[in-house]
């Protein structure tokens, strides 16, 4: 190997082995592992003394990195031993040590939920913590994409959020937890590959997350089925698919509610039934006709939850969301003119946009029912984080 063959191929310095697929020193190589998924990533260049051969500022050659191959996949984590001496010391995961699922806990005595005189808490703080470190850290990897709403579709790919189908014969309280941790982490880890929405303050960011996390889920239960029906033919028509892969036969349906409610659980629907959407049948039998492209359906997606912030919020919220739902919209004008070489696309555009607007009034169908619940004190939760349940019929 010659001297060239053996230079950074960032710097030109010696290099010093196959860094994260390329020959690179070590400070590079740090540099890279370091800056990878850091803001950097989104950033021009920051000098006027970059040349293409030299560079001076963070991004370009964070940039220059990449150009030359350098893979964030290929990083290798854990490789210390201490720390994977330790780790099996931990159970290992927290359903083993507590019995639920990972991030939710429910914090009430037997004799509490027998005598029915308190309520059942339910702590989502861990939860919620994870979801604020996901929007702090954005995405994990970096995502090239020609506009918002590539970028978003691309984002939901890396996700590879379609799991196993798992059919239930009993839901409980740890398949209902399971099914809100993962769609408000679902939501989070799509929603921070939209770039103006990273660039929020936090606390911003988290309002909008407990907004739009159930309304985004709604929809993702309604096309889950769908595509779990185009693709198993012996589905049935009675199944329902939830976000996370659990398939339940709605005439077989059995569960256990004696942590939420007194209440007999073949009465409980009439409160729950917008938030499982159980009722919007003729929807599923939509989205199976229309047979979305990845892109149609990131638009739905984005479309219905920024309608329901700006709906739910108003004002400079609701003119942001706008914005956003404007921008996007540009997008898919493109991506139907450009890549699917449609002209006349205003009616299928037409047929989802009336798919989103009848997820949006059978949410303002259950909200009266909601009122009727909390009047009655028809569910025994008292919530960490009540703003998160708003709409769902929880609360």
């Amino acid at each position: 190997m010659d001297k060239n063959d053996s230079s950074c191929m960032i710097c030109g310095m010696n290099g010093q082995g196959n860094h994260f697929g390329v020959v690179s020193c070590r400070a590079c190589a740090a540099f890279f592992r370091r800056t990878a998924d850091s803001k950097w990533s989104r950033m021009k260049c920051l000098s006027r003394h970059c040349d293409g051969k030299t560079y001076h500022c963070k991004p370009c050659r964070l940039k220059r990195c990449r150009d030359v191959g350098m893979d964030p996949s290929k990083f290798q984590h854990n490789r210390d031993a201490l720390m994977t001496s330790r780790k099996r010391k931990l159970p290992q995961t927290l359903e083993h040590f507590v019995g639920t699922p990972h991030f939710v806990l429910f914090c009430s005595s037997a004799s509490d939920l027998e005598s029915g005189q308190q309520k059942t808490f339910v702590d989502l703080s861990i939860l919620v913590s994870k979801a604020i470190e996901i929007m702090r850290m954005g995405p994990p990897t970096p995502i090239y994409a020609k506009n918002p709403l590539e970028k978003l579709g691309n984002g939901m790919n890396s996700l590879k959020m379609r799991p196993e189908h798992k059919k239930l014969d009993r839901i409980t309280r740890i398949e209902i937890a399971g099914i809100w941790e993962f769609h408000l982490l679902t939501v989070a880890k799509w929603i921070v590959n939209f770039d103006k929405f990273q660039v929020l303050e936090p606390d911003l960011k988290l309002k909008i997350l407990f907004a739009m996390w159930h309304v985004w889920g709604r929809l993702d239960k309604l096309m889950a089925t769908a595509q779990y029906r185009e693709r198993d033919e012996n589905a049935k028509e009675t199944e329902r698919v939830f976000g996370n892969g659990l398939v339940k036969d709605m005439v077989t349906f059995d569960g256990d509610a004696t942590w939420m409610t007194n209440c007999p659980l073949d009465t409980i629907g009439y409160f729950l039934d917008g938030i499982c959407v159980w009722d919007l049948y003729s929807v599923i039998e939509q989205l199976i006709e229309l047979k979305l492209s990845e892109t149609e359906l990131t638009f739905m997606l984005a479309q219905l939850s920024f309608e329901y912030v700006g709906a739910r919020f108003g004002g400079a919220i609701r003119e942001m969301m706008d914005a956003f739902q404007a921008e996007l919209s540009d997008n898919l004008h493109d991506y139907y003119l450009n890549e699917r070489n449609m002209v006349r696309y205003s009616g299928r555009l037409m047929q989802m946009l009336r798919i989103n607007k009848e997820i949006q009034e059978n949410i303002r169908k259950y909200r009266p029912r909601a009122e009727v619940a909390k009047i009655f004190d028809v569910f025994k939760l008292d919530f960490s984080h009540p703003d998160m349940f708003k709409d769902t019929g929880f609360v």
